[in-house]
């Protein structure tokens, strides 16, 4: 082998060593590069020369620069940022409705409903208490302004995690499309070259990592270097260079537009598995449709518990003209049974039975005493039915006005009451109610006790002699006693209004606790696999530092070759000349 070969072989160490100082430079240069992994050059000899009978060597070539990563710790991150995102978003979401639930400051629904009810039972103590009537009129409408400000509050944040979403498809769809030209950029330099596209491999990740923030996704390794990326519901989003955009759909079982698969009507499953997304539909769909539908139920339960009651009652005056609070889909009130009305909240509660209407004279005398019989049969009766048979009794006339209402007017002079109402049409048509409505969305103290505190019924109607002693607190202690009665009026479990609160309470303590305490394990897992890339792909100086050192002297002993090599060329030629 001729001193050209020793050149040769300390050129090719010159240029590997050099190619290697690249590698490491690098690394340091992207240290703080967010998902850069680290990358080792790879030495290995060239192909020996045979020359006499022996197989001299060729030298060094950097045969591969390998990027130091862990495929399952890479999944485990991947899974955990979208698990991590899904928890926090979750918990964000319901400390932002913290106050709808009342704090230290700030009295909650279950004090109001208290108070409410104490009121009552300080009337029953008191009947003839006109003061009393306008306390419970004033915790009436604590409660009236608590159930539709919680419904407001808890509606607006469902508005703004469906808005969130949207924002969301935007940011998912950017990084599909960037997966998708990572993907064909990967598959172009790889292609009949030795080696990976690290860097560009580093940025897929990085993009796929964030991409699972945002929705839980599950990743397949495609041919020539490809990934595949799927919804966890298995639905294909990014293919090669081809991408499925996200797109808002038709309005889905929630109320709010699905999440589909753009120009088409799939919607994506699995989204509600982890990430932002799935955080944000857990909370829209999940929590706070859960509270909505609570708070709903409470006014639902507390409005017709309380009707039931009071339509059935007497305040300190009688009123000489009754108009119903409800109205009438059909507005002649002529085809339609009144139990079979969607539009009044409570039909579905009338059944057949009866109730009472009184009739008194300027005198307060019943004209005549006992009053009389109104009968109501389900799927039959017609509110103009009911008109009609209210016409037949002396002293008063009904109708039914254009809008849909019952409307009835007694003779000059002469006054209304009512009693024993088993067919639950006085409150379900909110005829001498307390309250109006059915949810939180439209609860209100009925007009007539808004125009005035005395028409509160503290006592109920003798169906027998048609009197209502001063003194008698029948309605207020059954309104009392409501509070811890268990009802239901809505197809909701049986329980009382203050157990109804205090579990709405109680859920949304447990919910912030159970997010809290999912945010908390999937930071510490997250904290605990970055510590683990860190040590297993991440740059540390120091060594980088050390392989530099390494690799420098290699250069210069290589140099040093050529330096020797050189001048026993300088001997043989003087030898020559």
């Amino acid at each position: 082998m001729s001193l050209f070969g020793a050149l040769n072989i300390a050129s090719s160490s010159l240029k590997a060593q050099q190619q290697a100082i690249n590698v490491v430079s690098n690394n340091i240069a992207n240290v703080n590069t967010p998902g850069y992994s680290r990358q080792t050059p790879t030495l290995g000899t060239a192909v020996a020369e045979q020359l006499d009978g022996f197989n001299f060597g060729r030298g060094v070539q950097l045969s591969d620069i390998r990027r130091v990563v862990d495929p399952f710790l890479i999944r485990a991150q991947v899974n955990n940022g979208s698990q991590f995102t899904f928890s926090n978003t979750v918990e964000q979401g319901l400390n932002a409705v913290e106050s709808v639930f009342g704090s230290l400051g700030t009295p909650g629904l279950a004090t109001s409903l208290d108070a409410f009810f104490q009121a009552f039972q300080q009337l029953a103590n008191n009947p003839q208490d006109t003061a009393q009537r306008f306390n419970i009129r004033a915790h009436a409408q604590d409660i009236v302004n608590e159930l539709s400000g919680m419904r407001s509050q808890l509606v607006a944040a469902q508005t703004s995690a469906d808005a969130n979403i949207d924002q969301s498809i935007t940011q998912a769809n950017i990084l599909l499309d960037k997966i998708a030209s990572l993907n064909d950029q990967i598959r172009t330099r790889e292609v009949g070259i030795n080696g990976q596209a690290n860097d560009l491999r580093d940025q897929r990740e990085l993009a796929v990592s964030n991409l699972a923030k945002l929705l839980p996704v599950q990743v397949v390794n495609g041919a020539n270097g490809e990934f595949i990326i799927q919804s966890k519901g298995g639905d294909l989003l990014v293919q090669d260079n081809t991408v499925r955009h996200l797109a808002r759909g038709g309005v889905g079982p929630s109320g709010f537009p699905s999440i589909v698969i753009q120009n088409t009507n799939a919607v994506v499953q699995g989204l509600n598995q982890g990430g932002k997304i799935g955080g944000m539909l857990a909370l829209r769909d999940g929590q706070l449709s859960s509270y909505i539908t609570q708070v709903d139920s409470i006014a639902a339960n507390l409005t017709f518990g309380v009707n039931q009651l009071h339509t059935s009652g007497v305040g300190q005056t009688l009123p000489a003209t009754v108009t119903s609070g409800q109205t009438a889909t059909d507005l002649t009130g002529t085809s339609l049974a009144v139990d079979a009305d969607t539009s009044v909240p409570f039909a579905s509660q009338i059944i057949t039975g009866t109730f009472k209407v009184h009739v008194y004279d300027s005198t307060g005398t019943p004209t005549p005493a006992g009053g009389a019989t109104i009968s109501i049969t389900a799927g039959t009766s017609k509110l103009n039915d009911v008109a009609t048979q209210l016409n037949g009794v002396a002293g008063i006339s009904a109708s039914v006005d254009t809008t849909g209402r019952l409307i009835i007017n007694a003779v000059a002079g002469n006054t209304i009451g009512f009693s024993n109402d088993t067919s639950n049409f006085l409150a379900a048509y909110e005829v001498n109610s307390f309250f109006h409505g059915g949810n939180a969305s439209n609860i209100a103290i009925s007009s007539n006790i808004a125009a005035d505190g005395n028409n509160i019924a503290a006592g109920v109607i003798n169906s027998t002699t048609s009197l209502h002693p001063p003194g008698d607190n029948g309605v207020a202690l059954g309104i009392f006693t409501l509070q811890n009665t268990a009802i239901t009026f809505d197809g909701t479990t049986q329980t009382s209004l203050h157990n109804r609160s205090t579990n709405l309470s109680s859920q949304y303590g447990t919910d912030v606790a159970t997010a809290r305490q999912n945010r908390l394990f999937r930071g510490a897992e997250s904290q605990s696999l970055a510590s683990q890339r860190e040590s297993f792909s991440g740059v540390n100086t120091d060594e980088e530092l050390i392989a530099m050192i390494k690799f420098q002297r290699a250069y210069q002993a290589s140099a040093k070759v050529i330096q020797t090599t050189n001048t026993m060329l300088d001997s043989l030629m003087g030898l020559i000349r």
